[in-house]
């Protein structure tokens, strides 16, 4: 197929999308601000492990990469209540069903899983170091921006796939009353502390 698709964010669920579409025969360009996670890679950091459950699992399996997950995650069949009271303890299974889980895995590790093989195809470009910092949405062209340089590119089919913050998203709000919708967002107060426990 010679229609080229943009995939702006190269996280989970980009590299995902690019990979899925990569095999579906489309041509996809998929660009991330960030430097490639598999040569500035971060042990430590803000991101906390990922729970994979069943419909995960079904995406990666979509994608051949299922079982590829499953070797590096940690089944987590519940959790333990400690209570404030007593010393009192309570499992809670995360499923009603006795075959049934989540699955711990890393962000950074199922990340890397999904680029290796999204490069394995070659109608797949992957650029990093690309922000996008612009968005026309009437002629699909974006402006990207690369160590000081601004880049324009088009995209027939564009996917923001670039986080919370999103500058897709972000181009579409500015141009909300020619595509007739609305748009909220809210911020949680709570934050987590991240406990790491070497092997």
């Amino acid at each position: 197929m010679e229609q080229r698709v943009v995939v702006v964010g190269a996280g989970l669920c980009g590299s995902l999308l690019a990979l899925y579409l990569a095999q579906k025969g489309y041509h996809v360009h998929v660009y991330e601000k960030r430097s490639d996670p598999r040569i500035h890679f971060q042990s430590k950091g803000r991101s906390i492990n990922l729970a994979l459950s069943d419909r995960g699992l079904a995406g990666l399996q979509l994608v051949g990469l299922d079982k590829k997950a499953l070797e590096i995650s940690i089944p987590m069949k519940g959790r333990q209540i400690h209570s404030a009271e007593n010393s009192k303890l309570s499992f809670l299974p995360y499923s009603g069903r006795e075959q049934e889980w989540i699955n711990s895995i890393s962000r950074q590790e199922l990340n890397h899983i999904l680029l290796n093989e999204v490069e394995k195809f070659s109608n797949v470009n992957v650029f990093f170091n690309h922000e996008c910092v612009a968005l026309d949405t009437i002629t699909g062209t974006l402006s990207m921006e690369c160590e000081g340089n601004m880049i324009h590119t088009k995209g027939e089919v564009i996917f923001g796939t670039d986080g919370a913050n999103s500058a897709v998203r972000q181009a579409f709000l500015k141009q909300s009353a020619i595509y007739q919708f609305n748009y909220s967002q809210q911020f949680l107060e709570a934050g987590y502390k991240e406990l790491e426990i070497p092997p």
